[in-house]
C-alpha cells in the first residue's frame, strides 16, 4: 500500500518525481546495497512522507495504565484509548496534507533524519512499535527507486478525485491506476 500511495503522490507532484528520478539516475545502477540506499535519501523521504499522509493502519489502540487526564477529561486506568493515526499525522504541527518529502531530511539535506524517521507514528511507538519498520521502509524505497529508474512519465489514469482511501485489512488506495512507459536502458 505504501508504494502505491507513494506513486500516487509522485504522479501529483511531477517536480518531486523528477527530483527523485534524478537521484536514482545519479546512482547509475539499481540500488543493491545499504550503501546504495544511503545515496537515495530523497526517495526514502518520499516513502516516509507517503506513510505520513496515508498510513497503512487507520488507528492504534493503547490501554491507559494509570489514571490520567487528556484534554481536560479524566481517563481511568484500564481505559482503551484509540489514536486515529491519519488524523494525528496531518495536523498543522505535523505538516498538514502537503506532500513535502524534504521534511524528513537532515538539516544539511544529505541524509534522512533517522531520529524523526524512527519516531514515525505509522509504525506505532514505544515497546510495541512495529519490528518490521526498517524492513518495510527499505523494501518500499527499493521498489520506488526501481520504478523511477526503469519507467518514465508516471501519471494517473484517473483524476485525483477518483482515487480514495479504502480500509480492508490495511488502508490503501482505491481506483489508483498509474500509467508509465519503460525508459530506454
Amino acid at each position: 500500500m505504501t508504494v502505491a500511495w507513494c506513486l500516487y503522490y509522485l504522479c501529483l507532484n511531477p517536480c518531486i518525481q523528477s527530483e527523485a528520478r534524478a537521484e536514482v539516475d545519479a546512482l547509475g545502477h539499481d540500488p543493491e546495497t545499504m550503501e546504495d540506499l544511503n545515496l537515495v535519501p530523497y526517495i526514502e523521504c518520499c516513502v516516509l512522507e507517503a506513510l505520513r499522509l496515508q498510513p497503512p493502519s487507520a488507528f492504534l489502540l493503547h490501554e491507559c495504565i494509570a489514571d490520567t487526564s487528556l484534554n481536560g477529561k479524566t481517563v481511568p486506568s484500564g481505559t482503551v484509548v484509540i489514536t486515529l493515526i491519519r488524523k494525528a499525522m496531518v495536523t498543522t504541527s505535523q505538516g498538514g496534507t502537503i506532500f513535502k518529502p524534504e521534511r524528513w531530511l537532515s538539516r544539511d539535506g544529505s541524509a534522512v533524519d533517522r531520529t524523526r524517521a524512527r519516531e514515525h507514528l505509522a509504525f506505532g511507538g514505544g515497546p510495541r512499535q512495529c519490528p518490521g519498520q526498517n524492513m518495510a521502509i527499505i523494501e518500499a524505497t527499493i521498489v520506488v527507486a526501481l520504478i523511477l529508474r526503469h519507467f518514465d512519465g508516471l501519471r494517473l489514469r484517473n483524476t485525483p478525485e477518483n482515487v480514495r482511501g479504502e480500509i480492508k485489512l490495511t488502508y490503501g488506495p482505491k481506483n489508483l491506476e498509474v500509467v508509465m512507459s519503460q525508459r530506454d536502458s
